[in-house]
């Protein structure tokens, strides 16, 4: 009874003291609240979360590295004041090797909310830091705003990374590129603190179509420390923008204002640009001549609900919860399952070469990686130190599950852009090296038959077999092929390795046409793995029979069509191949998912489809639950199995009707 009238007093107290705040999460370092750091807030918050989630911070310091996922949107942190709630972390460049690693606070979750906060990078605060990028607050998510915060640093302090950002009555203090990044961001009444000569801003733009700059309306711009001056900003990237709109500056802003980051080409594309500058710092007759003087109507556009408005139309400035929490954001993320789906100009940024310096990181010391890990989402410097240390464990490595053949793609793709710029950034070496190490990993562990193990070092289990599951040679001799034939990602290969790829792909082909299952004198589809002795088919788990697979030969037969002049041997394979499928075709039946189960539909005018897995002889679908028992109708095996699996597929659809016709076409116009 006695702790819960403290409770229920304290409850009052809060309730009185911060009217208007219903915070679901109370953080105190005194024990008084529900936990006592940041960091055990956030983990609290459930993933994937629909709602609104406030944490209210007591006055404190608290030094913790803070992230806020991706997965964990509409949360908002809210101190007592900025004055005496600080939120600080010790760390740079150096120290994590990225600056996009470099960060005291990071936050990827959409709809955040700051109020009432200070985020402070604290690394060599005494001394300056001069030189050292350490970021307070790396910002990467849409729809976030910062009221009343202060965000204190020296060199990139707030990195505004992509996305839309509304900052409202804050303090942003530093003195080289201390705002940057590429997001489209609104900095409104705020006060930007120079501590010594350098540049405000440093906006990343590829295109003079992209929304992303900076606009800052009614700034107030201060300094200290002082010798020669301060440029409101230089284009990190060629496009970057960055607007002032009736903003008072100081003394220490340089005449011309703007900086073209010693490239004159910058000045053609970079948008700098003011309206309305006031103070000793606006001598707008001694502008730089290739920056944009804004009229009234002109200044319109950079107007805080016509900048950040996007597809949704968003409005900070009236955006309550229930509309936000029923309205997609426009900007996300680029997942790890989207890596290789980007543009070629996408592989340019920063966000493309902090996920390749993270595949780095992964990578183990035989050259490949394990499976079935997000590489980029970010990361905590103890996450980084944690996998560091694990890099020795080769155990696990693997093609499984798009492994290791996906990150060696992927590094091919940032290397061939870094090898657009003019410079190459810094983490180009590490990037290529590592490239270089995973693909003598999967030209070490090719059998001499050809063939692929799904795990290397070999193992004494199924992952020894020859494996086509989960498309796993096949994603391999795709990179493989892509090496040998010197295709645009691959350019920079070297011609040792590139000869070494071109023997592993002619050593896998004839392989792969041995193994195509032949039934009664008929050539049918391959199995999903073979015996990496015997080349028979062999069973995976318990519950995996070898049988047919009609998924993965969708990927086999695509592979074969890839040879422009294919021998008869390899015509056949596919000839057959294909007619297989349209022999065994089901008709009839859709498999739908209703009220949290996969079930089977009669619909007669349903497409064709597929099952997963035939049976070898009778060429019946089977299903198999984890009883290893295998059924001919999918109701009959476990619900676990059931609703988890892809027993049917539509696939082989587009393998008949697209991808077949254009394959014939091209052999009649060889032939």
């Amino acid at each position: 009874m006695k702790n819960l009238l403290t409770i229920a007093l304290f409850l009052i107290f809060f309730a009185s003291a911060h009217a208007g705040i219903k915070a679901d999460l109370i953080v105190a370092q005194d024990g008084s609240g529900n936990v006592k750091t940041v960091s055990e807030a956030i983990s609290k918050v459930p993933e994937n979360n629909k709602k609104r989630f406030t944490i209210f911070i007591k006055k404190g310091v608290y030094n913790e590295q803070i992230r806020i996922p991706a997965n964990k949107p509409y949360i908002s942190l809210i101190g007592e004041s900025a004055e005496n709630t600080k939120l600080t972390f010790n760390i740079s460049n150096k120290i994590a090797g990225t600056t996009s690693a470099a960060y005291a606070f990071y936050v990827g979750g959409h709809d955040f909310h700051a109020e009432n906060l200070t985020f402070e990078n604290s690394h060599n605060f005494e001394k300056g830091g001069q030189g050292q990028q350490a970021v307070a607050v790396l910002s990467e998510a849409d729809r976030l705003i910062f009221k009343n915060c202060k965000f204190l640093g020296w060199q990139d302090t707030l990195y505004a990374k992509n996305g839309r950002q509304y900052f409202e009555n804050c303090y942003i203090e530093g003195n080289v590129d201390f705002i940057f990044g590429q997001a489209t961001a609104v900095f409104d009444k705020c006060v930007i603190h120079s501590k010594g000569d350098g540049y405000i801003t440093a906006p990343m733009r590829f295109a003079a179509d992209e929304s992303s700059g900076f606009v800052f309306n009614k700034a107030k711009l201060t300094a200290n420390n002082i010798e020669k001056g301060v440029f409101l900003g230089r284009p990190w990237r060629a496009f970057g923008r960055t607007v002032f709109l009736n903003s008072e500056m100081g003394a220490h802003i340089f005449g011309e204002g703007w900086n073209n980051w010693g490239k004159t080409e910058n000045e053609k594309t970079a948008y700098f640009a003011e309206f309305n500058s006031k103070g000793a710092g606006a001598k707008m007759s001694e502008r730089a001549k290739w920056i944009h003087q804004l009229t009234k109507e002109e200044s319109k556009n950079f107007e805080t609900k016509n900048f950040l408005k996007g597809k949704d139309g968003w409005n900070p400035k009236k955006a309550k919860n229930d509309w936000l929490e029923n309205t997609k954001h426009d900007w996300k993320l680029v997942s790890w399952n989207e890596v290789l789906k980007q543009t070629p100009l996408w592989y340019e940024t920063d966000e493309a070469a902090r996920i390749a310096d993270q595949v780095v990181l992964y990578q183990r010391d035989n050259g490949g990686w394990e499976k079935n890990i997000d590489m980029s989402g970010m990361l905590t410097q103890n996450e980084r130190e944690k996998i560091t240390k694990s890099k020795t464990d080769i155990s696990e490595t693997t093609i499984d599950n798009k492994t290791t053949y996906a990150q060696i793609n992927f590094l091919a793709k940032t290397i061939t852009a870094s090898l657009r710029k003019t410079t190459p950034p810094t983490n180009f070496p590490k990037h290529k090296e590592a490239f270089f190490k995973g693909l003598d990993f999967l030209l070490s562990m090719q059998y001499e038959n050809g063939g692929f193990p799904q795990f290397f070092p070999l193992q004494k289990n199924y992952s020894r077999h020859i494996t086509f599951n989960d498309d796993a040679m096949i994603g391999v001799l795709k990179v493989l092929r892509e090496i040998a034939k010197k295709k645009e990602d691959y350019l920079f290969v070297d011609e040792e390795r590139r000869a070494k790829s071109e023997k592993a792909v002619e050593k896998a082909i004839p392989l792969i046409l041995k193994l195509q299952v032949e039934i009664n004198g008929k050539k049918t589809i391959w199995a999903a793995q073979y015996d990496e002795i015997t080349l028979k088919p062999a069973n995976a788990r318990k519950f995996e029979p070898a049988s047919l697979t009609a998924g993965e030969s969708v990927g086999i037969i695509r592979f074969l069509m890839l040879d422009a002049k294919p021998n008869q041997t390899i015509i056949d394979a596919i000839e057959s191949a294909v007619n297989w499928y349209k022999v065994n075709k089901i008709n009839g039946i859709r498999w739908e998912r209703k009220n949290g189960e996969n079930v089977v539909i009669k619909d007669k005018n349903a497409p064709p489809i597929w099952a997963r897995f035939y049976e070898f002889e009778t060429m019946k679908p089977i299903f198999i639950g984890r009883d290893a028992i295998i059924h001919y109708d999918v109701s009959e095996i476990e619900a676990e199995r059931r609703n988890g699996y892809a027993w049917y597929i539509s696939e082989p659809n587009e393998l008949i009707e697209k991808d077949y016709p254009k394959w014939l076409k091209s052999q009649n116009r060889l032939r």
